[in-house]
């Protein structure tokens, strides 16, 4: 006795998580029929014992057949020439079914192995597809943060643009404070020649009022030196005193006109230098913010330059990105669709390798039906039972039989799966045409 069993898997549905679920009970299913073969193989080695065993006995029940059928005569010999091309034609149409359903599971097993490639390709762009996703992610961040800093650069660089500006400005407005002290150091030097003329003109009067003072001098000595003694002496100490005081009067008036002159003189020319030192300081400060700040635009600016080479390799590099994934999105839809095109063939090819199974099974059950009535009608020959009831005993039975070694179908998660248990028995020789190495297919 060989039971073999067949599965068809039908997938309904092109969701990925259900295409999975199919794969993996499609994987389970092989499996569990790999485990089946391995099972039937060494009963198959216990049956090839079985089969010497019974060979044997087989031979010795011929020669008693043999021996019966001399003994009983023309029925049993005109029994056998009916029936014997039969069993011969049964038998070979058995081992062409035989040999069919070999060629059928070598070929079921390329089909898996296609199958199996295909998921593979599958989940090598599943793989790629989320690295290109981290990729895209990682670019994009990166894209995010040069961005960020660009901004933040830009505003750095319109806040030293406006400090620049401010500085300018300040700059101008130092330049005209510098340029109106200028012209006021310019008119207190004018106005200090002024005073200067004046100071020179003042000098002069009195020189000319000192040289007048002395005619005077002259002519009143003069009167006095032809007037007497007495009034001599007292003009010429009125006149001493009278010296005296014009000359106190006029060294005091020089001396405050010179100090003034002076302290007002000093007093300007410090005001102007103290300006002029400031707006100087002033100035050579804005010069060096101003530089310090044109050196830091120029850093910016090649900050900014850089920035914006980045920026562009970056864009150029998520494009490229883009192109790639949707490539790659191409392709997945691509193979999906191969894929669900190969599970409809490999479906409708096991569809169809079930139908030829079970006309395969229909056949052998009716050749076997036929060897039955032929082993009733050899077995009834000593009873001699009705060789009507007899077939219609076995049709009977064969079709009770047949009608339970037939399950069902179920549906799992969406997924229809039929399952078909045959069992067939033989009996006779059995001759083994080919045999794979790991024993897996037999012919």
């Amino acid at each position: 006795m060989v039971t073999e069993m067949g599965s068809a898997p039908a997938v309904g549905g092109i969701s990925p998580a259900l295409s999975a679920s199919a794969a993996k009970s499609f994987l389970e299913a092989t499996d569990k029929e790999k485990k089946e073969m391995q099972n039937l193989n060494d009963r198959l080695a216990n049956y090839i014992d079985r089969v010497k065993n019974l060979e044997e006995q087989n031979r010795k029940l011929v020669q008693d057949l043999e021996d019966l059928r001399g003994q009983w005569g023309k029925d049993t010999s005109e029994v056998k020439v009916r029936y014997s091309t039969t069993l011969s034609t049964a038998r070979k149409d058995i081992d062409q079914a035989a040999r069919d359903k070999a060629a059928l599971d070598v070929k079921v097993a390329r089909l898996r192995d296609d199958l199996n490639e295909y998921r593979n390709r599958f989940e090598d762009i599943q793989r790629r597809r989320e690295g290109d996703r981290e990729h895209i992610i990682q670019f994009t961040n990166m894209i995010a943060d040069a961005q960020s800093e660009l901004e933040m650069l830009r505003a750095r660089w319109k806040q030293l643009t406006d400090e620049e500006k401010r500085f300018t400005g300040d700059n101008a407005r130092l330049w005209d404070d510098l340029t109106k002290a200028r012209n006021d150091l310019d008119e207190e030097t004018l106005g200090r020649i002024d005073f200067q003329n004046q100071v020179q003109t003042l000098l002069e009067e009195l020189e000319f009022l000192r040289r007048v003072h002395e005619q005077e001098v002259k002519e009143l000595q003069a009167l006095l030196a032809q007037a007497p003694a007495d009034t001599r002496e007292f003009f010429k100490n009125e006149l001493a005193l009278a010296i005296r005081d014009i000359k106190d009067e006029y060294d005091y008036i020089a001396k405050q006109g010179r100090q003034d002159m002076e302290s007002w003189y000093k007093l300007k020319v410090s005001e102007v230098q103290g300006n002029a030192n400031r707006v100087l300081m002033e100035s050579n400060y804005q010069r060096e913010e101003v530089k310090r700040m044109r050196d830091n635009i120029g850093d910016l600016r090649g900050k900014f330059g850089d920035l914006e080479n980045k920026n562009s390799q970056l864009e150029k590099e998520v494009q490229t990105l883009n192109y790639q994934l949707t490539d790659d999105q191409r392709q997945y839809e691509q193979a999906l669709n191969e894929r669900d095109a190969t599970l409809r063939r490999l479906k409708d090819e096991c569809q169809q390798l079930v139908a030829e199974l079970q006309s395969l099974l229909d056949t052998k059950q009716m050749l076997d039906a036929e060897i039955a009535i032929y082993r009733k009608m050899l077995e009834g020959e000593e009873s001699r039972v009705g060789l009507r009831q007899m077939v219609e005993q076995v049709v009977k039975t064969h079709s009770l039989q047949q009608q339970e070694e037939t399950d069902s179908t179920r549906n799992v998660r969406g997924e229809v799966q039929t399952k078909t248990t045959f069992q067939r028995s033989a009996k006779g020789n059995i001759t083994i045409a080919e045999c794979e190495p790991n024993g897996k297919y037999i012919m």
